[in-house]
């Protein structure tokens, strides 16, 4: 695209997403993404509004999943999603400009850029570390622009505004549940307009079965899948039969040996990398255990004509809320905080004592972080305590070395600041828990991209967000039922036989099969590794752990992200010096500039 004056503006690639465009005058404003918004609608925005945050808040109403950017000629303004699924990052070009974009590998392209390392030891963390701590991406002078702020670019400068701040969760759920199903309702609309063909997945839980029903419900024909897997008692394949029969769709289950499963197809015993699918190195892929098993399944959606996939990602993020909660009623009401934790207490066997300790604790989220990063060397505790703070325990894995907690010291407290996603500790680990989720999932949806198919995530939609953010905490406590406000959201019509269950599957034994099968090559992976190399692990110490079976989850997540950073390392160098792979929507916004002498 380009702006009045002749410049290149926009530059996207479509084959995965649509992109809307409007123009009033030197105006243009753009949708890129997933949106069955029309060009004529866009064109009503800018002509009932005069300010650039009036024009970019009117266009990020519109349902669905995409980034708005909009200029007048002479200043551009770009921003992503509120749910951090859509990510913008920027960076300075050689010739003293700036660009925009969805991916952190055009930019590295763009501007001749190196692997970040103490980056790449930042994404060695288990758990994940909290989003908005570092705007740093692994690519040096890459930048990932926070979910909640708008890049605002003019010649060679940009700086950013704040545009969004989450809902005040005061909704009754009587009232509520009805917005987040009309939210819900408009998200799988999106879908359903602009959607050649269609597929889902279908676990026979809340998440996925009532975007199923919403599928169903507006007439979209869809192959719904399951994975059944080696555990014989995890049962998402039973529910997902029953949920199936309920909404009338039909089902494929993949059995254990129709796909890979965990680690498969990732290095020969040799160590030697598995390249028959493209790797992206945007970013590690902290999900590189079922890199091959999504990459077979993208190409099944494909086989049965689907240009989409749809998933629950998201869900529960959005409407699990955390024992946290608690902390933030005690702040104004001890008592009743005290009463209404006992019975999750009691359920997950909190000492009383210990309880009280942490609620009364009050560290700030800052006082929290800087606690957290001085311990990071310190061995995992055998036993958790009552997870009421800001967050689960920071440790870097037990085969890392100083030089990881020093640099993911040192990028913690370098950061752009200390400052939680909002001022509750249970609405910011929503909050944090979906944008780190769409930094994860982000080298997953560009696989299943390469393969022909979009992944779409209704549940990481703005509008649904918000919908389910201003629902009254008090309402969807723990302890008091699964998922309040969904359930009471499809209460009247969805699948009622999964409203009612009561597990959720697990996927441990899968994992371990995997880590069993596969742990000649796993060793080869590391027996010249990249990660010890540069001084991040402990080679011995790791192959040890490989060796040993992994049996704590911590480890076996740990090691994934460590695969993962492995793997990243080795491909990025070589990859920079070969034309992108095709078949990922991306997305470049690039303003004309004047040359500066300036920084």
């Amino acid at each position: 695209m380009r702006d009045r004056a002749g410049n290149i503006w926009l530059v996207a690639d479509t084959t995965h997403a649509r992109l809307v465009v409007a123009e009033a005058g030197a105006r243009r404003l753009a949708l890129f993404g997933e949106t069955g918004a029309e060009a004529g609608q866009l064109a009503r925005v800018l002509d009932r509004h005069d300010d650039v945050p009036g024009v970019m808040d009117a266009a990020h109403r519109h349902p669905g999943s995409f980034h708005v950017v909009h200029t007048d000629g002479h200043t551009t303004y770009v921003q992503g999603t509120a749910s951090g699924l859509r990510q913008v990052f920027h960076a300075r070009t050689p010739d003293g400009g700036r660009a925009a974009s969805d991916s952190p590998e055009l930019l590295a392209r763009l501007c001749g850029a190196a692997p970040r390392l103490e980056t790449v030891a930042w994404e060695l963390m288990q758990p994940t570390l909290d989003y908005g701590l570092t705007d740093a991406t692994c690519w040096t002078g890459v930048h990932r622009l926070p979910a909640d702020q708008r890049l605002r670019m003019n010649g060679d400068r940009a700086d950013t505004v704040t545009w969004w701040r989450p809902p005040a969760a005061e909704l009754p759920l009587a009232e509520g549940a009805p917005r987040l199903r009309a939210a819900l309702d408009a998200a799988v609309g999106a879908r359903t307009a602009t959607a050649p063909g269609l597929s889902a997945d279908l676990s026979g839980g809340m998440d996925s079965s009532s975007l199923c029903y919403l599928l169903a419900e507006r007439g979209a024909h869809f192959q719904a899948f399951v994975e059944q897997t080696v555990d014989p008692n995890h049962d998402d394949a039973q529910w997902a039969a029953l949920a199936a029969r309920e909404i009338g769709c039909d089902l494929t289950v993949f059995q254990p040996d129709d796909i890979p499963g965990p680690y498969d197809g990732i290095c020969d015993d040799a160590g030697v990398l598995d390249f028959s699918v493209p790797h992206s190195v945007s970013t590690p892929y902290t999900l590189i255990r079922n890199r091959s098993r999504k990459a077979a399944m993208a190409k099944v959606f494909a086989g049965a004509g689907a240009t989409v996939h749809m998933a629950g990602f998201g869900g529960d993020e959005l409407f699990t809320v955390a024992p946290s909660y608690f902390s933030d009623l005690y702040r104004t009401s001890p008592l009743r905080a005290l009463r209404e934790i006992r019975p999750l207490a009691r359920l997950r066997r909190w000492p009383m004592r210990a309880v009280m300790r942490a609620l009364a604790g009050g560290e700030s989220y800052e006082e929290w972080v800087e606690e957290q990063v001085r311990g990071l060397h310190l061995p995992r505790p055998e036993r958790q305590g009552p997870t009421v703070q800001w967050g689960p325990l920071w440790r870097v894995p037990a085969w890392a070395t100083p030089k990881t907690a020093e640099a993911v010291r040192a990028l913690a407290l370098a950061g752009p600041g200390r400052t939680p996603q909002a001022p509750e500790r249970s609405v910011h680990l929503s909050l944090a828990g979906q944008r780190i989720g769409g930094h994860r999932l982000a080298p997953l949806r560009e696989l299943m991209q390469r393969q022909g198919v979009l992944l779409s995530l209704p549940y990481m939609d703005d509008g649904v967000l918000e919908a389910a953010l201003a629902v009254s905490r008090a309402e969807s406590r723990p302890g008091l039922s699964y998922k309040p406000a969904l359930k009471a959201a499809m209460q009247t019509d969805g699948p009622k036989a999964v409203l009612s269950r009561a597990t959720k599957g697990e996927f441990s034994m899968s994992v371990h099969h995997g880590i069993t099968r596969n742990r000649r090559s796993l060793l080869g992976l590391f027996d010249q590794s990249l990660l010890a190399e540069h001084g991040f692990v402990d080679p011995a110490r790791l192959r040890s752990s490989i060796r040993n079976s992994m049996r704590p989850q911590a480890e076996t997540a740990a090691l994934e992200l460590t695969v993962g950073a492995e793997v990243w390392l080795r491909t990025a160098v070589a990859a920079l010096a070969t034309p992108p792979g095709g078949g990922a929507g991306r997305l470049l916004v690039q303003p004309a500039h004047a040359p500066s002498n300036g920084s």
